[in-house]
């Protein structure tokens, strides 16, 4: 076989790993979050200002509004059912994003924000659900916010679900370790 074939039949298995690795990489960006924000935006994880729409922290080739990252994994975390979910001692995305909620799967959603990448996370039985009137209403029937417009109500998982199969709920989301601790919704008059 002439050494021109040879190289060429080579180049091309390693042009066709690379992309193959490419693609798998780009398939678990939505769970690694990219790569460790600096320490500095590690505290905006539960401040209620993080959720000013802007980019705070996170990887350049990730950039998008809405996006507030803590020092995150590499590897996403796994989960099981909704009455635990992930597994302990596993790493995974970290931070608070805005957007809509989505339904992925029974014990998997993702918030859409207007720009940047769609971001899943998981439900446990300790994910606190807010709502303001989309997501679930008081007994009173009033609005209840905070001063930046976020829910206060406690909702159901359930609530949660059925909203994110709705597909238009903004909500503003925190995860820790691939896990949602916390999903608030924003109230539009």
């Amino acid at each position: 076989m002439p050494l021109a074939t040879a190289t060429l039949r080579r180049t091309r298995r390693l042009a066709a790993a690379s992309l193959l690795a490419a693609a798998a990489l780009s398939l678990t960006a939505c769970q690694s979050g990219g790569d460790p924000a600096p320490a500095a935006s590690s505290s905006s994880a539960g401040d209620p200002t993080a959720a000013d729409g802007g980019a705070q922290g996170g990887s350049p080739s990730a950039p998008g509004k809405g996006v507030s990252r803590t020092a995150a994994g590499k590897t996403a975390a796994t989960g099981g059912g909704g009455q635990g979910g992930a597994s302990a001692g596993k790493k995974g995305v970290g931070g608070t994003w805005v957007g809509k909620l989505k339904w992925l799967t029974e014990d998997k959603l993702t918030v859409a924000p207007k720009n940047g990448m769609e971001q899943a996370f998981y439900l446990t039985d300790r994910t606190k659900a807010l709502g303001a009137a989309a997501l679930c209403e008081a007994p009173d029937g009033r609005v209840h916010i905070d001063g930046s417009g976020y829910g206060t109500i406690s909702c159901s998982l359930a609530d949660l679900r059925k909203a994110a199969r709705l597909g238009f709920v903004e909500v503003r989301v925190t995860v820790v370790n691939g896990v949602a601790t916390k999903v608030a919704e924003h109230y539009h008059p």
